[in-house]
This record gives C-alpha cells, structure tokens and sequence, in this order.
C-alpha cells in the first residue's frame, strides 16, 4: 500500500509496519534539514481492517517506554487506569519484567539518597550546630552516584531493546507456514509483536541505526554523563576525601572536575528528552508527561553541574560553598520530581 506523505513528513522510517497500515505525518522537533538526520519521534498510523478506519498517534518515547503494552506479559492483567488516583495507586506494582520500571525506580531510589546528601551538606552551612560529616556526605554521594550509573545502564538497555514493530495497539502475529502478516484485534487492545518467538535480549550492541533515535541519544548521554559523575562519587568517600583536603588541585581534578563534565551530560540527556517529546524545538510540550520528566531532570543537571563549577572555589569562600551544597541540594529535588514522575509513566500504559 502506498504510504502518505505530508509535506513536514520524514521519509527515514526505521520500524517495521504492518502491509494494511499507512504511516503519516512523521516527523520530530528539528528544523530543516536537521530534521532528516534524525528519526521521526511523532508519526499518525492508521489502518483500515473491514471497513473500519482506525487512526492512532505514535511516539518515539511511547514505543521505547512499551507504553501500549496494556496488560502484563506475566499477569495478563490491565496495565491501563481511566482515573487519576488509580494510576497513582499503580506505583505499587513491581514490573520487574518492564526494563523502563528499572529505570526508573533506579533514578527514583538514586534521587532519594541524593537528597539526603544533598541535605547533609548543606545543613551544617546553614546551622552551625550541625557539624560537617564526611562518612554522611561521602557514603551517601558513592552510594547515589552507583544507583545513577546502574539507572543509565538500565537506559542504554531500554532504548536497545524498543521494538522493531510500530506498536498500534492490535496484536500483529508473524505466521511460519504462510509467511505472511496477519492482524487481529484483540478483547484488550494490546500492542505485541510476535516474530517466530521471543525476541533476543540486546545486552551490547554497536548497531549504528540507534544513533539516529533521540531516545538512544538521550541513554547514551545519560550514561557517559553517569559514568563520569561518579568518579565524582568514588572519590567523595571519607577516606579519599581527607587525602584530598589539603590537595586543592588534585581534588579539582578528581572530584569537582567530574561533577561538572557529567552534570553536563546530564543537561544534554535532558534536552534530548524534551526534544523527543516537543513536536517544534522552539515550542515546549507542557502536557507530555515525558517533557516534563526531561525539563525537571534538566534542572537536576543544571544543580548538579553547578555545584561542580562553584566547588573550584569552595577551598577559600565559605559563601561559594554554601551555594555549591545549596545547588545539589535542589538538584537532588528536581531529580527525583522527574524520577517520581518517570516511575508513574512506566507502569501505566496508555491508549
């Protein structure tokens, strides 16, 4: 069948589709040509199965978050909640099957711990009676910036591992003895793709057709940002932390020097996500749950990266210090409102 193109559509399409269904309207946040170096992050699919015209919006972050999956692959139970509180009461739900819930719950549970050091930092500044302890701060920093490193990974392996198949809430089966395409909608409007079995797991891959993704882009910023930053971490642990206390440059080099280069990752990761999720780069998306999740980490990146830059001259200025711990004290804040926000998204699915 022939496919219908808009003027603003991309003609990159990296997914499979079914025959009967014909893409739209594909395209992403950038302007020309930018915008055909990436691939398309919005697209309108529609399908026409016995006189019936179906049309559904797909997005980039939607498929790489298995959000159309609308019941549980282990429980065969409703992943989709029609009011509010129910989605919230779903934040109960343990999907450890669901590698977005990983995620997730990794930058939920890092976030938390960053807080704490966040705020064991900048406490004793603000009230003298409270004495600077380097186990609290340094413990709970190595211990925060693992978690954020496990998260990332779990990042890498979520947008590795998005399916090859245009999800379009149907169940498209592939058939051995017809060697054909058939579709079927179900009772439960479920997108699963079956391809001769379960599809293999990608622990690595050096694939170049993910560099196109912005979804790919954003883990793959994540990740190096993460993994810098926690050197930062490493090196935050009391018994290093008191070799390096009278070693200013040496701690620039091996702790603040860290903080900014991966904060810095995490800003780009961030704006990628906002990216993926705007439909004009100039033009936020204040309703898209997934904007916000990327502009409230895109803070966090900011505090964090700050907190680096001003760390160079905390050694001398008592009032530099002070703002640096002040900024990965609402850093950790604004991280975990985009974690918290993040773990809502991965077990609800969606229409």
């Amino acid at each position: 069948m022939h496919t219908k193109y808009s003027k603003h559509d991309i003609k990159r399409w990296h997914l499979e589709l079914h025959p009967d269904v014909v893409k739209e309207s594909a395209t992403n946040s950038f302007p020309h040509p930018i915008k055909h170096a990436f691939h398309p992050t919005h697209a309108n699919l529609t399908h026409t199965h016995g006189g019936e015209v179906r049309t559904q919006k797909w997005t980039s972050r939607h498929h790489r978050k298995h959000r159309h999956v609308q019941v549980s692959p282990r429980t065969n139970k409703k992943r989709h909640e029609t009011t509010l509180l129910r989605k919230i009461a779903r934040l109960r739900k343990i999907e450890y099957w669901n590698i977005s819930w990983w995620v997730a719950t990794s930058f939920t549970l890092g976030s938390i711990i960053w807080v704490v050091n966040g705020f064991a930092s900048w406490l004793p500044l603000v009230n003298s009676h409270f004495g600077v302890s380097l186990v609290s701060t340094g413990v709970t920093a190595f211990i925060g910036a693992t978690i954020f490193e496990f998260g990332s990974i779990c990042g890498m392996w979520e947008a590795w591992n998005r399916d090859d198949c245009a999800s379009f809430g149907w169940a498209v089966h592939h058939s051995h003895d017809e060697e054909r395409m058939e579709i079927k909608r179900e009772e439960v409007e479920v997108a699963v793709v079956q391809r001769g079995g379960k599809k293999r797991w990608i622990w690595f891959t050096l694939n170049r057709k993910y560099w196109r993704e912005l979804g790919f882009l954003a883990a793959f910023c994540q990740f190096w940002g993460a993994t810098i930053f926690w050197i930062s971490g490493f090196t935050a642990l009391p018994s290093i932390q008191e070799g390096l206390l009278s070693r200013n440059g040496v701690r620039d080099g091996v702790f603040w020097t860290p903080q900014v280069v991966g904060g810095s990752g995490f800003i780009i990761s961030s704006t990628f996500i906002m990216l993926e999720s705007q439909h004009r780069w100039y033009k936020p998306e204040l309703r898209s749950l997934g904007w916000n999740i990327g502009f409230w980490n895109l803070i966090g990146g900011i505090g964090f990266t700050l907190c680096g830059a001003l760390g160079y001259g905390s050694a001398s200025k008592s009032g530099v210090l002070y703002q640096s711990s002040l900024c990965t004290f609402w850093g950790s804040w604004a991280f975990l409102i985009g974690s918290v926000l993040q773990w809502y998204e991965s077990v609800n699915g969606v229409q």
